[in-house]
């Protein structure tokens, strides 16, 4: 494998890549203590996935500024692709943005505690709420900079909750959706840890899941091109 010349667009689409082939080989392979829980497609998935979604966002969205105060910025490789890629995620709605599919993504905070530990599964109130319509309506209203870092929180802290086909914590079901959950703190208080103001949970189906990434990649490449485009 070579070395990528920018780690935000190239990285993202081996990685595709690499799901793609590999996907037939994770449907074929189950938990020696559960096989009965279904394929591990979903922690295939979701540590495929990482990279996919972290490199573009902490090595281009997060990386404004002078290039010297940075040590791992893809900005200044690809000016234009850096350009069109931050324009979407700090100045769009979700709803907007290229890789948004209407009612995949369900959106709800909790803002008032005490705050769920979702390591004991996804409190029913909450699951409740992001089966509503108006949860739907909330993922396509939110900036794309919060879906974006409620997403990366998750993936970069283990914020990630394994729901069944109906949205609900189970430990007797195959996986069939995941809660990407991410929380805000008081960063004016002086107490330590600081302390929680509120959580956010993103809602989608593995099969969604999956298809957004494919759409991500598609933006990103589209990204590259459109730079490639402006300096013909």
């Amino acid at each position: 494998m070579g070395n990528p010349a920018n780690y935000s667009l190239e990285l993202p689409e081996r990685c595709l890549q690499l799901l793609d082939a590999l996907w037939p080989h994770a449907q074929a392979t189950r938990q020696v203590e559960r096989p009965d829980l279904g394929p591990l497609t979903s922690t295939f998935l979701i540590s495929m996935s990482m990279p996919i979604i972290n490199l573009p966002i902490e090595r281009i969205e997060r990386r404004s500024g002078n290039e010297a105060s940075h040590y791992a910025s893809d900005r200044p490789i690809d000016p234009a692709a850096a350009s069109a890629i931050v324009e979407t995620l700090q100045k769009r709605p979700f709803g907007d943005a290229p890789f948004f599919a209407d009612g995949a993504w369900r959106f709800v905070s909790c803002v008032k505690p005490p705050f769920p530990n979702i390591a004991r599964g996804l409190p029913e109130t909450i699951a409740a709420e992001l089966d509503s319509e108006d949860a739907a309506r909330k993922a396509a209203g939110i900036p794309a900079s919060q879906w974006c870092s409620v997403l990366r929180n998750a993936l970069a802290h283990g914020g990630i909750a394994y729901l069944n086909e109906q949205g609900r914590s189970s430990y007797e079901e195959p996986v069939k959706m995941y809660a990407f959950v991410s929380g805000t703190y008081d960063l004016m208080s002086k107490k330590r840890p600081k302390p929680l103001t509120a959580i956010h949970f993103l809602r989608i189906s593995e099969t969604d899941y999956r298809d957004f990434l494919r759409r991500w990649v598609a933006w990103l490449q589209d990204s590259g091109i459109a730079k490639e485009s402006e300096a013909a």
